[in-house]
């Protein structure tokens, strides 16, 4: 048995005006108070500090300089800073120098089994490209 499309046509109405009815805006407001949120203003790290930590991470990651973005500087003392990275998922602290020379690299997070079998097989091709597994062909079988 066929429905007549006029009927069809309003149960297609109701279907979307029904999730519209439960979002009524003419209810009380709330009394609850709400507080604001303030994110602490930080200033931009600055690019002869930042540029040298991105590469070394993007270096030490295997991942590339996109991924990664300096969040926060703080001196050290004798000309010596670090910054405070986020690579990709991972938070990681650099000592560079004021003229630009990355010390270290340091995560400050630790890694999961599986980011340290990626970095392993990461720097096992690094070091060694040709003996990289090649990809396995499969053989077609005769009918």
């Amino acid at each position: 048995m066929r429905l007549p499309t006029n009927i069809l046509s309003r149960i297609a109405a109701l279907a979307v005006l029904i999730p519209l009815a439960a979002c009524s805006t003419t209810g009380e407001p709330s009394m609850v108070p709400t507080l604001p949120t303030f994110a602490p203003i930080r200033p931009p790290v600055n690019s002869t500090l930042a540029e040298p930590c991105i590469s070394a991470a993007a270096s030490k990651y295997f991942l590339s300089e996109s991924n990664i973005k300096a969040v926060d500087v703080e001196a050290v003392g004798g000309g010596v800073n670090q910054v405070r990275l986020k690579a990709d998922l991972r938070d990681a602290m650099c000592t560079v120098t004021d003229k630009g020379k990355v010390r270290s690299v340091v995560d400050t997070m630790p890694k999961s089994a599986d980011q340290a079998a990626a970095e392993e097989a990461a720097a096992q091709k690094a070091a060694n490209p040709a003996a990289a597994p090649a990809p396995v062909k499969k053989s077609k079988k005769k009918s």
